[in-house]
């Protein structure tokens, strides 16, 4: 769901702005679209070279698509890298699937990225390529869609299976 705007009206008290309950409801859109897409960071250390363990986990009852930024570094040398992973959970919260890419290095490669679902959350692991302490910075954004919200519901011409309408928006498409 996109940030929504106040129609506030050519000038002041003449009717065709947004009614105040439409108004605060895309007010209170605005701020759950916020809250449930906001940038994140994390850190996490591990300490040896045990493949798939667990730098970062988020509920998949709450995750739908989510980017990560993850530099993993040891903190002894120059050896670092960076990755980015974007992710997608199944409709039905039992598997995660997710791309890799943009790696950049320091050194030498420190770690292989993971990611699944497991215990009811999305889990990323790293197994580490050296018998030493990592760090590992993440940087993420989750985004949750369980629900569209007040007036954003679709609606489809059932002839042709076209979307005509998005929440009061007309929909014009070509035939």
């Amino acid at each position: 769901m996109p940030i929504q705007t106040i129609n506030i009206g050519t000038s002041a008290n003449d009717g065709t702005g947004d009614p105040l309950r439409t108004a605060f409801q895309k007010v209170n859109n605005n701020f759950a679209y916020i809250q449930t897409s906001s940038s994140n960071i994390t850190e996490a250390v591990t300490l040896d070279d045990t493949a798939n363990q667990v730098i970062f986990q988020y509920s998949a009852n709450t995750f739908t698509q989510g980017m990560f930024q993850i530099k993993s570094f040891n903190e002894d040398n120059d050896d670092s890298q960076e990755v980015m992973l974007q992710a997608q959970l199944s409709n039905d919260s039992a598997n995660v699937k997710f791309t890799g890419y943009g790696s950049s290095f320091f050194g030498n490669n420190v770690c292989t990225y993971n990611m699944s679902v497991d215990g009811g959350n999305v889990v990323v692991t790293v197994s580490p390529l050296v018998d030493e302490a990592l760090t590992h910075f993440i940087s993420y954004q989750i985004t949750y869609t369980g629900s569209l919200g007040t007036g954003s519901s679709l609606t489809t011409n059932s002839d042709v299976g076209l979307i005509t309408e998005f929440g009061n928006a007309a929909i014009t498409t070509e035939n």
